[in-house]
């Protein structure tokens, strides 16, 4: 396990660096930043600064410009993460190495948490980037505990792994990244709460929030460093997250095998 996750590793960062040097981090960033722009922008200058009354009682804090722009950051950091990994067997299959890694013994689970472990380094680097902007648009924190952000943080990346290996099984089932990740994408961005909250949706698109990982990680991380105390709703949502990431988990892995199954017989067979 430990030479697939190293040679993953090592792969995905010098592809990074040589090939990508640039327009992945640029392009990740700037997704956090629009969302961050039209939340201050809306709240301003559409809204001047007067929020619904339910807004309050459904976050549990007044402060929308943090709230939005926390959702955005984490937002991007999600995507940039989901496809960091969903799209690891369909770019060697693009690349006509999905045969050979295939036929190898290394281990499935170190291949995908080489890359997840490098994705996350990127993701990290990209989230810090728009923290900063957040704080120049009105960002504001409260003293942040790590004994809790640091659970927190672990399981939600745990949650969004496990989310991406469903994912990718899909994209190779459809051969297609762009429609299915995007579709994909853009629910969790609607329905998760990046920018309002998911209770002034409709009932049932109300009920697609409760299977994306993001919307629990969204409710914790706020809580954490906006609301400055840990409440039992909170407790209540990191169990929810990782119980959801083991069933994401599960999923994923008979998935991802019945797939590669089905992809050798049907394109190399």
């Amino acid at each position: 396990m430990w030479a697939s996750f190293s040679a993953t590793f090592n792969r995905q960062f010098m592809t990074m660096r040589r090939a990508y040097p640039w327009s992945f981090f640029i392009g990740h960033i700037l997704d956090g930043v629009y969302i961050i722009i039209f939340a201050y922008l809306s709240y301003h200058f559409i809204f001047q600064g007067q929020l619904n009354k339910n807004f309050t009682s459904y976050t549990g804090t007044s402060n929308y410009l943090s709230y939005a722009m926390i959702g955005g950051m984490l937002n991007s950091f999600s995507v940039s993460l989901l496809m960091i990994v969903s799209r690891m067997l369909i770019t060697e299959m693009r690349e006509g190495t999905l045969e050979a890694l295939l036929l190898t013994p290394s281990s499935r689970q170190g291949y995908f948490l080489g890359a997840a472990v490098q994705g996350l380094m990127r993701s990290c680097i990209e989230m810090i980037a728009i923290f900063s902007i957040g704080l120049f648009f009105g960002l504001k924190m409260v003293s942040v505990n790590a004994l809790i952000l640091i659970p927190v943080l672990s399981v939600f990346c745990f949650a969004i792994f496990s989310q991406a290996l469903v994912l990718g099984s899909f994209m190779l089932v459809f051969r297609d990244t762009y429609i299915t990740q995007n579709t994909l994408f853009v629910i969790m961005t609607l329905v998760s709460g990046v920018s309002f909250p998911p209770q002034f949706l409709p009932g049932w698109l109300h009920t697609l929030s409760c299977i994306m990982p993001l919307s629990y990680g969204l409710n914790l991380f706020r809580g954490v460093v906006i609301e400055e105390h840990w409440s039992g709703s909170m407790t209540q949502d990191l169990f929810l997250l990782f119980g959801l990431g083991v069933l994401y988990f599960i999923a994923g892995s008979i998935f991802i095998k019945r797939t590669e199954k089905t992809v050798v017989e049907k394109y190399f067979g």
